[in-house]
């Protein structure tokens, strides 16, 4: 009896290690971010891209520097461009124009935006460059 009770709690406490990482995830995904981004567009200007991103952020509470975002851009023939600016972030929808600077052309690029203010979030998307 004393054997399957010593035997049941190191056991036990194996089980519990082994199934909480799997109960976590789903009490995570079950938050929704303050912050949402998208890749609307892009078009090839002098010096570089402008690429549009929406977004919506929640602002974070440290002053004018609490909030930031950035845009990458690639293209297959090498070209690579990242650009920072400044997101407005009053949990209100809002649409920027972002200069992001290198030598791109016309045609398909791979675009990452990420916007931080209370809390990050960022979008990936192919797009073609006009």
């Amino acid at each position: 009896m004393l054997r399957r009770i010593l035997r049941l709690g190191g056991v036990v406490p194996l089980l519990v290690v082994l199934l909480l990482p799997a109960a976590t995830p789903a009490t995570a995904q079950s938050t929704k971010p303050t912050t949402t981004v998208s890749i609307v567009s892009g078009v090839v200007v002098s010096g570089g891209a402008g690429i549009t991103v929406r977004y919506s952020c929640f602002p974070g509470g440290y002053g004018p520097y609490g909030s930031f975002g950035d845009v990458r851009v690639g293209q297959v023939s090498g070209a690579t461009g990242d650009g920072f600016f400044r997101p407005i972030c009053s949990d209100r929808t809002q649409t920027n124009s972002v200069f992001v600077p290198g030598h791109f052309t016309k045609g398909d690029a791979a675009v990452s935006a990420f916007v931080c203010g209370f809390d990050c979030n960022s979008a990936t998307k192919e797009l073609r460059l006009k």
